[in-house]
């Protein structure tokens, strides 16, 4: 004999919501490490190139000044922008024979 196999809404449900959560914890570590890893990096651009732990206990307290705050979810923004930058290539000038043709096309230099 087969056995039959039950489904309904209970049985969909929880292996949905244990997907869902799993997806959101990985999310959420992925984007932790991320941010974590930008912190130490702007606490070691701050200090010349290594983390010195007296200048970060004297910015706890205060003392020092903290490098610019930001939140993880900006700097994550921000990096990848600055990925897509590197790659498609930050070049908002115009060639010499882009506005020759759109002189001659009767276009301005800001359209």
């Amino acid at each position: 004999m087969t056995r039959k196999f039950n489904l309904n809404s209970r049985t969909v449900t929880a292996p949905i919501a244990a997907f869902t959560m799993a997806c959101l914890l990985f999310v959420y570590s992925r984007t932790s490490i991320q941010a974590a890893k930008r912190n130490a990096q702007r606490h070691r651009e701050a200090d010349g190139g290594q983390i010195s732990w007296r200048n970060e206990s004297l910015r706890q307290h205060g003392v020092l000044e903290r490098p610019e705050d930001q939140e993880p979810v900006k700097q994550l923004v921000l990096g990848a922008k600055s990925r897509v930058d590197e790659v498609v290539g930050k070049s908002n000038s115009r060639t010499r024979e882009e506005d020759i043709l759109r002189a001659r096309m009767g276009r301005k230099r800001g359209e």
